[in-house]
C-alpha cells in the first residue's frame, strides 16, 4: 500500500498540471454528476482535426522538414534578432487565416528547431511567449482567426470585410507593440 502511495506521489510531483486537472474534474463531478450525456459535450470533429494536425506536425518533424527550413532561415537571416522577428511574425500573420491554435501548433515546434539549430536554446521561453502573444493578437484581425470572431461574424450577418475593417486597427496596434 505504501509503495503504491509513493509511486502516486511521484507521478503527481512529476506532472502537477495533470494532477490538478484530475482533482478539479473529480470536484466538478459533485456539482454536475457524471452521466451518459457527457459524451455529447465533446466536439469530436475538433479533437480529430487537432489530433490530425499534431500528427502532421510530428511527421514533418520526424522527416526533418523543420530542420531543413530552420537551416534555410538561419542561412538567409543576418542575425538572431531577425530570426526571432520572423519566428514571431509567422504565427501573427498565419493566425489570421488558420486560427491562433493551429498557428501555434505549427510554428512553436518550428521555432524550437530553429533555436536549437543556431545554438540559442536560452531564447526558447521568450520566443514561445512572444509567439503565443503574436498568434492570439494576429488572430483578432479576421473572422476565421479565432472562435470569438467567427461567432460574431456568424451572428452579425455582416461581411468578412466589415469584421476585418473593425478589427484591423487593433491588430495593427498589436503588431506595432509586438515589434
Amino acid at each position: 500500500m505504501i509503495k503504491g502511495l509513493g509511486k502516486l506521489t511521484s507521478i503527481i510531483k512529476k506532472d502537477i498540471v495533470l494532477a490538478i486537472a484530475v482533482a478539479l474534474a473529480v470536484v466538478s463531478s459533485f456539482f454536475v454528476p457524471p452521466s451518459p450525456s457527457y459524451s455529447g459535450y465533446i466536439d469530436w470533429n475538433t479533437i480529430a482535426l487537432l489530433f490530425s494536425l499534431m500528427t502532421a506536425v510530428k511527421i514533418l518533424q520526424n522527416a526533418s522538414v523543420f530542420t531543413y527550413f530552420a537551416g534555410v532561415l538561419i542561412g538567409k537571416a543576418s542575425d538572431t534578432r531577425l530570426i526571432l522577428a520572423i519566428l514571431v511574425f509567422l504565427p501573427f500573420a498565419s493566425s489570421m487565416f488558420i486560427t491562433n491554435d493551429v498557428a501555434l501548433i505549427t510554428f512553436v515546434p518550428f521555432g524550437l528547431e530553429v533555436l536549437r539549430s543556431c545554438g540559442q536554446k536560452r531564447l526558447i521561453v521568450p520566443l514561445t511567449v512572444l509567439q503565443t502573444l503574436a498568434a492570439n493578437l494576429g488572430s483578432m484581425a479576421t473572422p476565421m482567426g479565432n472562435p470569438q470572431n467567427l461567432y460574431i461574424y456568424e451572428k452579425s450577418g455582416e461581411s468578412m470585410g466589415w469584421i476585418t475593417g473593425i478589427m484591423a486597427p487593433y491588430a495593427g496596434i498589436s503588431f506595432l507593440m509586438i515589434a
